[in-house]
């Protein structure tokens, strides 16, 4: 049985609401920036399998959008907005493709985010070439990218086997309260 388009749309605006709820927190406690950016696009993921790509892809530019300008602190809202919000509805989208030859445009895609976060950060927000490790700038950006693409291997990881744990034992206990 379809969802109606209204309880689609309220579906959408409470994740949403949430989202920007979960990334207030992370904005909060400087140290969740990263945590909380990935615990939000979780939202992401419940979206993309219960109301599709075009609702999940709304809630992720709301998402993005309300905690770009609501936000005391920007740096959970920029990761989420550029780089894992919408991680779960191209990491489906690119899976069409195969399971292994998938991993080529979605690391493709996920490396032009973290260069262009990387360069915002770097150029644009004028952060220096010091740091108290003593590495030059290049070596720091160097670490950056193989750190984000490790933790995007992980994200990747995790969002495949928490979709099977929703679709196995939750779904079905969820939907009859989105029919």
């Amino acid at each position: 049985m379809s969802m109606k388009k209204t309880k689609k749309i309220a579906v959408s605006a409470l994740l949403a609401a949430f989202g920007v709820v979960i990334l207030y927190l992370g904005a909060l406690v400087d140290v969740l920036d990263l945590s909380v950016a990935i615990l939000a696009s979780f939202l992401i993921l419940f979206c993309t399998a219960e109301l599709g790509y075009s609702s999940a892809l709304s809630v992720w530019l709301v998402t993005s959008l309300l905690s770009l300008l609501l936000l005391p602190n920007k740096a959970p809202a920029l990761l989420y907005a550029a780089l894992f919000g919408y991680m779960p509805v191209t990491k489906f989208l690119f899976e069409r493709l195969g399971k292994w030859i998938s991993w080529i445009p979605k690391l493709l895609l996920f490396n032009a985010a973290a260069a262009a976060v990387g360069y915002f950060g770097w150029e644009l927000l004028g952060f220096t070439t010091e740091n108290r490790f003593g590495l030059s700038a290049g070596w720091m950006i160097a670490a950056y990218l193989l750190l984000a693409n490790a933790v995007f291997v992980i994200c990747d990881i995790l969002y495949t086997r928490l979709v099977l744990i929703y679709l196995k034992r939750y779904r079905n206990k969820i939907r009859k309260y989105l029919k």
